[in-house]
């Protein structure tokens, strides 16, 4: 049958704006993010193929995070793999920048000049399948086991433990156990928002400078030799010219600094100045826990896990504390213990530290 040109003409104005549809992308950002700077020029690369994409950056716009998160919760993704770059189609999603530059040109189709529909009446337009995301991003419970591991071999360095027992031994000397009680809080609360703030700034700074990738690969490295040297310090307690503790040569003026704190003010302010000496002895679990989250989270993910780590790390300081305050232990006592057991705190720190290790390499390669 013969066919006229008008006919032909009413199918295409019928079919055309199915045919030519095409995809509508929306690519959530943060300014600052070097793993969104990584996935913007591949998405920029999609507007020159005819594919439409809408940008939306999320650190500074409240709006635009909001709306990330209908699209998270429209699509049912998984909170462990919620953060950007998220680039949205109506085929599904992508997350992480590697899953969006190797992907996104094969899934997304030429919209040409067709408009794309408002951003807040397609969060439920788009459906959850086909998504992608990275394949080295933890779940909840994986990420649970990593940070409570390292925040445990924290907790039981000596190092924290020796300072707080030196602090304590002069303000009880004194005899005055509420204002022990009182100050030794004080401190410990100055450790706790020391560690915090400086883990969010190394945090922010492996993000800021593009290292978080490099240092998501040697993390695994890194903890195993931090658990090989604490091993060391059980069979060869100074070998080597070191110990996992602070530097021999700063224990004097530690001291002096200590012993010097009179007030709560005062061990407030000295509790800033110790995280210092400590970091050196302490700083190891704590550089493979943000290397680990420097990768996976943003900024506003990673602050409740700061947040858990940090109290971890000062709840046996909590204790000691409170067990002196009560009459539970005395210094002498308490000192005692840890001399006693000064290399058996290392084995163990430096058996989990190896393990955590072992099988975040064995998680990565």
């Amino acid at each position: 049958m013969k066919m006229n040109t008008p006919f032909f003409a009413f199918l295409f104005l019928i079919f055309a704006p199915v045919a030519y549809a095409g995809d509508c992308a929306y690519f959530f950002y943060g300014n600052g993010c070097p793993h969104c700077a990584n996935a913007e020029s591949a998405v920029k690369g999609l507007n020159a193929t005819g594919v439409n994409v809408q940008f939306f950056e999320v650190y500074q716009n409240n709006s635009n995070a909001l709306l990330l998160n209908d699209f998270f919760e429209a699509r049912n993704v998984p909170r462990e793999q919620r953060g950007v770059p998220a680039l949205f189609y109506s085929g599904g999603y992508l997350l992480g920048d590697k899953p969006i530059i190797e992907n996104s040109s094969g899934v997304l189709n030429p919209r040409g000049n067709a408009p794309c529909p408002n951003p807040q009446e397609n969060v439920t337009g788009m459906s959850a399948p086909g998504s992608v995301s990275s394949l080295k991003n933890m779940d909840s419970v994986e990420l649970l086991l990593f940070v409570g591991g390292a925040a445990l071999v924290d907790s039981i360095n000596p190092c924290a433990i020796a300072v707080l027992l030196i602090l304590l031994a002069s303000l009880l000397a004194a005899g005055d156990a509420q204002r022990a009680l009182r100050t030794g809080l004080a401190f410990i609360c100055a450790i706790y928002i020391a560690y915090y703030l400086f883990g969010l700034g190394l945090f922010s700074a492996l993000q800021f400078s593009g290292l978080s990738d490099l240092f998501y690969k040697i993390v695994g490295f890194l903890a195993i030799a931090i658990g090989l040297l604490n091993i060391k310090d059980y069979f060869w307690y100074g070998g080597g010219g070191f110990v996992m503790e602070i530097p021999r040569s700063w224990r004097p003026s530690l001291k002096g600094l200590l012993g010097s704190v009179t007030s709560i003010p005062g061990a407030f302010i000295t509790g800033f100045a110790v995280c210092l000496f400590e970091l050196p002895c302490t700083g190891g679990p704590y550089f493979f826990t943000l290397g680990l989250l420097a990768n996976q989270m943003t900024t506003e993910q990673v602050l409740p896990i700061l947040a858990i780590y940090n109290f971890l790390f000062v709840l046996p300081l909590l204790l000691i504390v409170l067990a002196l305050h009560y009459g539970w232990a005395t210094v002498e006592k308490a000192n005692t213990f840890k001399e006693q057991n000064l290399r058996n705190l290392h084995l163990v720190a430096g058996l989990l530290m190896l393990l955590l290790g072992i099988a975040t390499v064995f998680r990565l390669y």
